[in-house]
């Protein structure tokens, strides 16, 4: 610290661009270590970006806390809270002079604070001061010298009175692993405890509805299960066809969205901790105007007018049903074993075809083939569907269990056995169709490769950014994940970005150790790495607030990129 305060104190009055100089070297603290990731280039540019180093056995905790994933996790996760607290409380103006990201419920893989073979690893944004082009010394020496360290000491040391609230942030991710590990075993895709809390307080915020009715399964659909010494009752969804009905704001698309959301943990608290589904489910919806890339349609869309084939699709901008029938369909090809489905988001003549019109207009002049015809089909190869229908009464045919949401609570029904109502679907004569194969990692990625590269002679790296919070733009590449609901903020799609940049610069150099990849296998493989030594290995992996997406989400991002020029 000593070495660090003499430095900075021998700049005062220079030229700013001298605090690039900090970055030459490491600096000791004692118990954790400082080094400069960026330094910004004068006082109005985007904030430095600092990195804190520390062992876990020098901060107090045990080495049993970098021994699991959900361990780590579960560390990461709760002191990243606390940091984030200190410093807002701290400095709650804009532009503060010192920053860390403010997570949302969801816990995930962040970079801004991680734990790495028993070391903790902290990112912060520190706005280093001058005057002018000048450098304002005794300013960056508080910053750096006396703030920094009483954050550390405030937020990051183990602390004997918040144990119990650690052990409970722990208890959340092993209680989890274990459901997550029976629901196959009881043929389950999704479970909803008792107590669980699903409405938020309002469509702009995440935080738990006050007084809000808790949920309680239906007895017919009720499962306890037996998860770390304690038994567990709710509601276990059993794979297949599911539909929630029920009257307007009654709940049923609250539950459909507490299950999207809940393909992470979250935190103590929240109310949707402990709700557990399929950890591949994928929000499936209308996307209009979105691009199609080379995709098979043809299960959905027969050949278009004027002979267009739909074998290999591709389009700027597709239209409402084509858009929903690709998502679809690309979530299958990125490994998605669940697909949750809300009849308001989505094209009619996606989901349904009305008996009057299929007389009127037959096969031949209608190219669509809508979900009702192939939604067994699918199920029987093994994949489920939670569908909210409160208006496309044929799904209650075609249902293995029915849902009714009646004032958030919810009861169970049986309309038909799905055998049955079968004769529904062979109606519309669609014909069998097989699902289609994941394509290539090479032969997908590959094309793309021209366009990533940096925007200008000057620049020496490729740009990841975010356009508003849902335009990602990586190099010349664009793609819209507005749709995408389960890259839940903007950490997480610029983390998508960052891990698409990776996958598209090596795509060329690992071809043959991808050769036998899909796309979603190909991300398997870079998250699988992160999840165990976080962000520190990839390029440019700590540069920019970043979280960690499921390998699902990065492929169907992948699916979405074109050329932006």
């Amino acid at each position: 610290m000593k070495a660090l305060y003499q430095k900075i104190r021998a700049l005062n009055g220079k030229n700013y661009g001298l605090y690039k100089s900090l970055a030459e070297k490491s600096w000791d603290f004692g118990d954790f270590v400082l080094e400069f990731l960026h330094v910004q280039g004068d006082p109005f540019a985007p904030a430095s970006r600092v990195l804190l180093k520390a062992s876990l056995q020098k901060l107090g905790y045990t080495p049993v806390w970098g021994s699991s994933f959900e361990r780590r996790l579960a560390l990461s996760d709760f002191l990243l809270r606390r940091l984030s607290a200190t410093v807002q409380e701290r400095f709650p103006e804009k532009n503060a002079p010192v920053a860390i990201e403010n997570p949302g419920p969801e816990m995930l893989v962040r970079n801004s604070l991680w734990v790495d073979n028993g070391d903790l690893r902290v990112c912060l944004q520190v706005r280093l001061p001058g005057e002018g082009r000048k450098i304002e010394s005794e300013a960056a020496a508080e910053i750096l010298t006396m703030v920094l360290p009483d954050l550390v000491s405030a937020s990051l040391y183990n602390d004997s009175a918040r144990a119990g609230q650690l052990e409970m942030h722990y208890s959340v991710l092993a209680e989890r692993k274990e459901i997550l590990e029976q629901l196959d075993g009881r043929g389950l895709c999704a479970f909803v405890p008792d107590g669980a809390v699903l409405p938020r307080a309002s469509g702009l915020s995440e935080a738990p509805l006050k007084d809000a009715v808790p949920f309680v399964a239906p007895p017919e659909m009720a499962v306890t299960l037996e998860v770390c010494g304690r038994e567990i009752r709710g509601m276990g969804i059993p794979r297949g066809v599911t539909v929630i009905t029920g009257g307007a704001f009654h709940g049923k698309s609250t539950l459909l969205q507490a299950l999207t959301r809940s393909v992470f943990p979250h935190v103590p608290g929240d109310g949707r901790e402990g709700i557990v589904v399929d950890e591949t489910a994928l929000r499936v919806g209308v996307e209009d105007g979105r691009s199609v890339r080379a995709t098979d349609l043809s299960m959905f869309v027969r050949d278009l007018p004027g002979g267009v084939s739909t074998k290999d699709f591709t389009t700027l901008s597709a239209s409402g049903s084509t858009s929903e029938a690709a998502n679809l369909l690309e979530a299958i090809e990125a490994g998605s074993r669940t697909f949750l489905i809300d009849e308001d988001s989505s094209a009619v003549n996606f989901l349904i075809r009305d008996i009057r019109v299929r007389k009127l207009l037959g096969d031949d002049r209608e190219p669509l083939i809508p979900l009702t015809d192939r939604i067994r089909e699918i199920a029987q190869a093994g994949y489920s569907f939670i569908l909210v229908a409160g208006a496309c009464g044929d799904y209650l045919d075609l249902a293995d269990n029915i849902i009714i949401m009646a004032n958030y609570k919810a009861e169970c029904a049986k309309f038909a056995e799905p055998a049955e109502a079968n004769a529904t679907a062979k109606s519309a004569s669609a014909g069998s169709a097989n699902l289609p194969a994941p394509r290539a990692f090479a032969d997908y990625m590959q094309p793309l490769q021209k366009s990533v590269r940096p925007a200008s002679a000057v620049e020496r790296q490729v740009k990841v950014k975010l356009s508003g919070d849902s335009l990602l733009q990586i190099g010349f590449l664009v793609a819209d994940t507005s749709r995408l609901n389960t890259l839940v903020d903007k950490s997480q799609r610029l983390g998508a970005g960052f891990l698409l940049l990776n996958l598209l610069q090596n795509a060329a150099s690992n071809a043959d150790s991808m050769a036998g990849d899909c796309v979603s296998e190909a991300a398997g493989k870079l998250c699988e790495n992160i999840r165990n030594v976080g962000f520190r290995n990839l390029p440019q992996g700590l540069s920019r607030e970043m979280s960690l997406p499921r390998e699902v989400d990065i492929a169907c991002a992948a699916f979405r990129l074109r050329e932006g020029r």
